[in-house]
């Protein structure tokens, strides 16, 4: 055994010990927490868990062991990990109705939790008046906002419009091989910045060649995580996303080698 691997086991059993001990995951986020009955896009997951560990001896490495699971409600929904931890993306499971939902994670090893009310669905016609035979409006709660006539707010099924992504985050990138394929991440800014599931371009700088794919997949709850390769070498490489209505976001400057 390596002297790195013998650091690294070391690591691994002093911060995690056995999977008995390990603690239980949390549920940072569900994104988005309410839309209404009949979405088909998936949400996004994000947990916080210490997730077993495997120990390679032949190739000095470590590999994370284990499947999450997750529950909307009484029903298991297929479940996409977007990065080796913490990022999920969740496909409601069809036929849910207008309630509040418990979401539920759980692991291999029996650890799990739960966000009790997690997840909404509402009708889309819920927070107006109905036509009931008093003619009294008993739709549920709706909110004024100062102008000519009562509505309820933000609506999730409307199309992006210009100002509703303000702006784009990358998480910041490190030095890369040319040619190997690496994964980013980047977030959507602005007041629907939740609801974002465009596609946006991709570019790199000048003089440092081509990045495939030259667009990023469908974000999730405003969030998109997505492998990409550059095939070219340079010190100050930086990507720009574009969307269609011309915000623009670049990363940090790195180093292609």
């Amino acid at each position: 055994m390596t002297r790195a691997l013998v650091l690294l086991a070391m690591l691994v059993l002093s911060a995690c010990g056995s999977s008995t001990s390990l603690p239980a995951p949390r549920i940072v986020s569900v994104r988005p927490a309410s839309d209404t009955v009949g979405r088909t896009d998936p949400i996004l997951l994000e947990i916080d868990a210490a997730f077993p560990v495997r120990l390679d001896y032949a190739e000095g490495e470590a590999q994370l062991q284990g499947r999450t699971r997750v529950w909307i409600g009484d029903q298991e929904a297929r479940v996409f990990a977007l990065n080796a931890q913490s990022l999920f993306a969740v496909d409601l499971p069809a036929n849910l109705g207008a309630a509040a939902y418990d979401v539920r994670v759980a692991l291999d090893d029996g650890r799990e939790t739960t966000s009790p009310q997690g997840f909404t669905l509402w009708n889309q016609d819920a927070g107006t008046p109905d036509a009931g035979p008093d003619g009294i409006p008993d739709g549920g709660v709706y909110v004024a906002d100062g102008g000519p006539e009562p509505d309820a707010g933000q609506d999730p099924t409307r199309p992006m419009g210009e100002g509703d992504i303000t702006g784009y985050e990358f998480e910041p990138i490190s030095d890369q091989d040319i040619g190997q394929p690496f994964t980013i991440t980047v977030r959507a800014v602005g007041p629907r910045a939740a609801d974002f599931t465009d596609k946006v371009d991709l570019s790199i700088s000048k003089n440092n060649g081509n990045v495939s794919p030259t667009s990023l997949d469908k974000f999730v709850g405003g969030i998109c995580v997505q492998n990409i390769a550059i095939d070219a070498q340079g010190a100050n490489v930086v990507l720009t996303v574009t969307d269609r209505f011309g915000v623009q976001a670049s990363s940090n400057a790195f180093k292609v080698k």
